[in-house]
């Protein structure tokens, strides 16, 4: 490889760091999150940067060797013990490594510090116990038992539970220093998200749209550990938004607009991009008639007081399920040949998304999952689907992609209620300008059943009861997909298909790779150009998490958590897996 300054540079910043001990790592601050370009052996934030690429700059490991490629060591986690109606925990979290040092939670919340310096299997530090109530914590969760990483800040971990709490923890020694409760289990508040941490501030919100919470975003102060402000994603009365809820009945209280991925930052305007999930109750949209604001939407939020700057909904009143909590990764490129601002999204609704990240105006937007039904295209000018009715209270969208009242089974929904690609993260390759989603493609049935609650009866609505509004059936086996998009314009460039929906998301690298794990145990790299399959290890469980790249004494590797749940996207019509067993492990790769 021919020398240049800068490869020099990030060659002196990999052995300076890499040479320091976990006892005398650096603290995180907000000037290092800024600039960790500048500190390629590690993986410091969730998304890999605040702009949310899931790229590492590493590329000893390339599309010319990664055939090579080697499982170096595993390491046994617990945390897939039972809970409720819950038979394990789930490992979906993105690892923390920080020169030498790897943080990862399981699917309850314990978080492991793992010394990977040697380069070899390492010792399990320490190991915190939030100790989680998990047969009752179980029942309270939506959708499973997760967990999906923790944040650095100075010479803390901070970490979530699914009970609701958040946690700072001492970086050295694994003590408690604080804990705070943000969410309330008991009213069917759960948090799974890995906070992200901007300044002093650790940003973090509830999940448990599907038990009628009203969802929020909570900031809690970092040095004091108290809560330095909460938005509600689902606006109250003289909020903008409220008028939305058109009900009648002060449904908005109980409205959704839930969150379970962690945002994204733009340093420059200082602001934060938060996906909501769905109204409640998911299937029944004449129970909330309006546009619902803000479910289903990406909010532009200030960090230093929460204050919502703009927000863009992408299926008003939905009645799809249709949740976009996942990232909204921050990019700058030419459209129409005018240098653009943008934040993207690659939407459970089937769409990609490009936004001017300033103002939310839509830029762009393009179908990009292979079959749709539920809407006829967007509409150019303003982003909504073309066949909105601003005249409707209740939007009937294509006739048959979902149920109603008066005719409660739909025919057939194109994409799935599951959508093109739900909380598993995208990657983007600034180098080669795409995007690599790896996603789930097929269709699925919806079923319409009236939602009562004791608001109907002149009570007040019971916590913790399902709050659906119907019901899916997926007859017919579901298919994934990995495709790489021009991020600005949503145009497919490639995509191959997968045996199976994709549960983990995507790694890129500047080796020319990405990394995607599967439901079948298979950890794959591919050609970041061509997306040709360069790769594959069988782990014998299933993948639900996102890899993660990082070097120690000048070498890379990959790592990835490895044993989760079989997704009902997949198991109904996949016999070949019903036997297959979960685990809990990390599993990390090298030369």
């Amino acid at each position: 490889m021919k020398s240049t300054p800068k490869s020099k540079g990030l060659v002196a910043a990999l052995l300076v760091a890499t040479a320091m001990t976990s006892a005398r790592a650096a603290d995180m601050t907000f000037e290092r999150a800024l600039g960790v370009d500048k500190e390629p052996q590690n993986w410091l934030l969730h998304h890999g940067n605040y702009q949310g690429h899931r790229f590492s700059p590493l590329k000893d490991i390339n599309a010319g060797n990664v055939g090579n490629l080697k499982l170096v060591f595993t390491t046994a986690l617990g945390g897939f013990q039972g809970g409720g109606r819950y038979a394990f925990g789930n490992l979906e979290a993105t690892p923390i490594v920080e020169d030498g040092m790897m943080y990862v939670p399981d699917g309850w919340g314990s978080v492991y510090a793992i010394d990977v310096s040697s380069g070899k299997k390492g010792p399990i530090k320490w190991k915190f116990d939030p100790g989680v109530d998990k047969a009752w914590a179980g029942d309270v969760a939506c959708c499973g038992v997760n967990n999906r990483g923790v944040a650095l800040w100075k010479d803390q971990i901070i970490s979530i539970s699914l009970d609701g709490r958040l946690f700072a923890i001492n970086k050295a020694t694994g003590e408690q220093i604080w804990e705070r409760k943000v969410a309330d289990p008991a009213i069917g508040e759960t948090i799974t998200a890995a906070p992200l941490v901007v300044r002093d501030i650790a940003i973090t919100g509830p999940a448990g749209g599907e038990f009628g919470i009203r969802g929020f975003i909570d900031g809690t102060d970092l040095k004091t550990g108290k809560q330095a402000w909460i938005t509600h994603t689902i606006p109250g009365p003289g909020e903008p938004g409220n008028e939305t809820w058109k009900d009648g009945k002060d449904r908005w209280k109980h409205g959704g607009g839930s969150i379970w991925e962690t945002a994204t930052y733009d340093r420059e305007s200082d602001t934060f991009y938060q996906g909501t999930g769905n109204a409640g109750p998911d299937w029944d949209p004449e129970y909330r008639p309006g546009d619902n604001k803000w479910a289903a939407s990406v909010l532009a939020l200030s960090p230093v007081d929460g204050k919502i700057k703009w927000g863009f909904q992408y299926t008003p009143n939905d009645p799809y399920d249709f949740d976009e909590i996942a990232e909204h990764p921050i990019i700058d490129a030419k459209v129409g040949g005018v240098d653009r601002k943008l934040v993207v999204h690659t939407a459970r609704n089937g769409f990609h998304y490009a936004l001017d990240r300033a103002n939310g105006s839509f830029v762009a937007g393009k179908q990009y999952v292979d079959e749709l039904n539920w809407t006829t295209g967007l509409d150019p000018k303003t982003g909504r689907p073309l066949n909105y009715d601003p005249t409707k209270d209740v939007q009937d969208y294509t006739k048959g992609s979902h149920g109603s009242r008066a005719n409660p089974k739909a025919d057939k929904l194109c994409t799935s209620h599951y959508g093109g690609k739900n909380w598993e993260p995208t990657a983007y390759n600034p180098q080669l300008g795409l995007m690599y989603v790896a996603g789930y493609e097929g269709c699925n049935f919806i079923e319409t059943v009236e939602q009562k609650d004791f608001a109907d009866q002149g009570g007040t609505l019971k916590p913790r009861d399902r709050f659906s509004g119907g019901g899916v059936k997926t007859p017919n086996r579901m298919y994934g997909s990995l495709k790489a998009l021009d991020p600005a314009t949503g145009e497919t460039k490639v995509r191959v298909r997968l045996e199976y929906p994709n549960l983990s998301g995507a790694l890129a690298t500047a080796g020319g790779l990405v990394f995607v794990g599967h439901s079948d145990g298979m950890f794959n790299a591919y050609d970041a150009a061509t997306l040709k399959e360069l790769y594959g290890f069988s782990a014998g469980t299933g993948i639900n998490a996102p890899a993660v790249s990082y070097a120690v004494n000048g070498k890379q590797y990959v790592a990835v958590l490895v044993g989760s749940k079989q997704p009902n996207a997949i198991m109904p019509n996949a016999p070949e897996l019903r036997n297959t067993s979960t685990a809990s492990m990390l599993y990390v790769f090298g030369m």
